[in-house]
């Protein structure tokens, strides 16, 4: 089967449902297109942070670079997934963790990976190479956020990195936690990160990650179980939630 690399302004909604436990592909729609994944990318950066051995009680402290990290790729006025951390705060490695998981922190997805062992480049390359180890031939990290958009794959591929995802109970608990509170070490101030996806946890997930970039418009992947069915359902460039959320329904109905 021919993969398509396209203009993202050119495409269609993208998506493909794979049986959660064989991996068998269950049905999909434009589902080997190559687009943008946007915050999809923080699945494979936190499977190569569980291969790294994270230590979630390990203290860290946020510095500016950290804080700062997605203005190179953002316009002024941009809202990106931020939450209250600041430079010269200390907070934990299960506090990163958990923001980048609920509230889809690029800053704690960052401050993650320089605390990994590896350079951020070594780290991407590490995101590559798993990539390549899982048989994906068309996905490709540039950066362990997804705020570049640069970070591309197809429905197909990202429901391979989102069955071995959400096969992890770490991630797999936080990805659904609706939200979480947490103290900055040094001051008491109270940081609380909120999951905005209402519609999807309303589905009752097993697993689940949403992103959004201009690019690549409201992309998500799910676990879901109904009936006796147990799948991984992934979805790009759908033009809205309501589209995202027709098109699950009708995966799910396969």
């Amino acid at each position: 089967m021919s993969v398509q690399t396209v203009s993202a302004a050119d495409v269609d909604i993208c998506s493909a449902a794979i049986n959660a436990r064989t991996g068998g592909f269950v049905g999909g729609k434009n589902q080997d297109k190559v687009l943008p994944l946007a915050s999809l990318t923080k699945l494979m950066t936190a499977l190569v942070l569980a291969d790294l051995r994270i230590n979630f009680n390990k203290k860290v402290v946020i510095t500016r670079a950290e804080v700062d990290y997605t203005r190179p790729f953002v316009s002024r006025g941009d809202v990106t997934s931020s939450i209250d951390l600041r430079p010269g705060d200390e907070v934990t490695k299960r506090d990163l963790w958990r923001a980048m998981l609920i509230a889809s922190s690029n800053e704690a997805a960052v401050a993650l990976v320089d605390r990994s062992g590896l350079s951020r480049a070594g780290f991407v390359k590490r995101m590559n190479r798993k990539a390549r180890a899982l048989g994906l031939k068309h996905t490709v990290f540039t950066e362990p956020s997804g705020i570049d958009p640069q970070n591309k794959s197809t429905a197909k591929e990202m429901a391979v990195i989102a069955k071995r995802a959400f096969a992890n109970y770490y991630i797999r608990q936080a990805s659904v936690m609706k939200a979480y509170a947490f103290k900055e070490l040094k001051t008491g101030r109270r940081v609380r990160i909120y999951s905005r996806n209402r519609s999807l946890l309303a589905m009752k997930p097993l697993g689940m990650k949403v992103g959004y970039l201009t690019e690549a418009r409201d992309n998500c992947a799910v676990r879901l179980r109904k009936g006796g069915k147990d799948r991984i359902v992934v979805i790009l460039h759908a033009a809205n939630t309501v589209k995202r959320n027709i098109e699950i329904d009708r995966l799910m109905k396969r």
